[in-house]
């Protein structure tokens, strides 16, 4: 093409998000199957298979069958969230998480990665410091690198140490200065499905508001939790914090791209404005049929029990993914998850490039995983269980396939 592109744009073409690379694959997957040997086994992205709850369909049936509502729906609405599904969400943090969180401490967006984007323009200048864990979600690097154009600098706190989950409190104060802006933090964690513990985010906290910097608390998979649920998830926030709320993932809606921040309002206020030149208004027909989910005390009550129980079932499944890849494939080393839709290992004893790895096995016995380079820790891969939670025949396919693949790596092995 002969007219210049950005240099933002530049970057992120040498710097495709690999999740979103795999996606092609599948979607040309299922337009021409023949082209592929073997059936493809996903288990790359994080998207939940099982169907969104009943609620949710009841709701969008109101929404679609009344002319009215439908009407009022298809129109603008305000910035910062329509006041019905802000006093629904109040709600939502009470019944469902045990949390205590007031109107003016809420502001809906458009999915947690254009909520991101908007409180990056907010609270970051050009040059600005900011931390993030390693491993960390694939995505904040390239939007941190996007939003403040090239001009941020990242610095890494590591949480795995020798092959295990140790966040350290003395290693992020190694790492933290006076020119720290922000510290984002993901619990449950992705890639790696680990809960960070109550002590280590109050004292990540601690040490943020000694630099007088912000925390972001990313917590996409709270309603993923296969053990004890820190107390964090459920007490009032501090003062520095942001809170990162998608509804993507627990009501299964990740392409309706809804969700909410809980922050100090003086800091929603310059975050909707951010706003109001990015995406005028978030999902208005969306937040209608959450509304009617959120102030409905009974839809409530339900969805609370449909979280409850399908929990049920992604624990079953997480533990017996990590128990598979440990027998089958002896020589990984597996990171027992404890929330979420991941496992996360270490595979440097047959080969260490973790692009390589991923690129083989869909290439060659198609199974599509995430390297972990992409998540700042190469060795590692990212195996998501959450599109084969109600399909486990295509899981133990995959397991098998990734068997038969590190076996022929078998003579490299260390």
């Amino acid at each position: 093409m002969k007219y210049p592109l950005s240099k933002v744009a530049r970057y992120a073409l040498d710097n495709p998000s690999s999740i979103r690379e795999i996606m092609s694959v599948v979607t040309d997957y299922r337009l021409h199957p023949e082209k592929y040997p073997r059936k493809l086994v996903y288990l790359g992205g994080g998207w939940p298979q099982d169907p969104p709850p009943p609620t949710i369909i009841e709701a969008a049936t109101e929404v679609v069958e009344d002319e009215s509502a439908f009407n009022v729906a298809c129109r603008y609405g305000t910035t910062r969230g329509q006041p019905p599904l802000i006093r629904g969400l109040v709600e939502y943090e009470k019944q469902i998480f045990g949390r205590k969180v007031s109107p003016d401490e809420i502001l809906v967006g458009s999915g947690s990665t254009d909520l991101i984007g908007a409180t990056v323009i907010a609270s970051l200048d050009p040059g600005s410091e900011v931390i993030v864990t390693k491993p960390a979600y694939l995505n904040y690097i390239r939007q941190l690198q996007v939003e403040m154009k090239l001009d941020v600098k990242i610095k890494c706190w590591p949480i795995i140490r020798d092959g295990e989950f140790n966040p350290s409190l003395e290693d992020l104060k190694e790492v933290v200065s006076s020119n720290t802006r922000m510290i984002i933090l993901t619990s449950p964690g992705n890639p790696d499905s680990r809960v960070i513990r109550d002590e280590i985010l109050e004292g990540v906290v601690d040490i943020a508001e000694e630099k007088n910097c912000w925390v972001i608390i990313d917590v996409a998979y709270r309603a993923f939790f296969y053990k004890e649920v820190p107390k964090y998830m459920s007490r009032e926030r501090r003062e520095n914090e942001i809170w990162m709320c998608t509804l993507s993932k627990e009501f299964r809606i990740p392409g309706w791209r809804l969700a909410y921040i809980i922050s100090d309002p003086d800091f929603l206020r310059a975050v909707e404005v951010v706003e109001q030149a990015r995406v005028l208004c978030p999902n208005r027909f969306v937040q209608e049929i959450m509304t009617r989910v959120l102030l409905d005390e009974d839809r409530l009550k339900r969805t609370k029990e449909y979280f409850e129980k399908q929990n049920k079932i992604y624990a079953k499944v997480a533990m017996k993914t990590a128990k598979m890849l440990r027998e089958e494939i002896p020589l990984l080393k597996v990171l027992e998850p404890e929330a979420g839709f991941y496992v996360f290992f270490n595979h440097e004893a047959y080969e260490p490039s973790s692009r390589k790895v991923c690129n083989d096995l869909l290439r060659d016995w198609q199974v599509a995983l995430a390297p972990g380079v992409d998540f700042l820790m190469d060795g590692w891969t990212r195996l998501s269980f959450a599109p084969c939670v109600l399909n486990p025949e295509a899981l133990e396919e995959g397991v098998q396939r990734m068997k038969m693949y590190f076996e022929s790596l078998a003579g490299k092995a260390k």
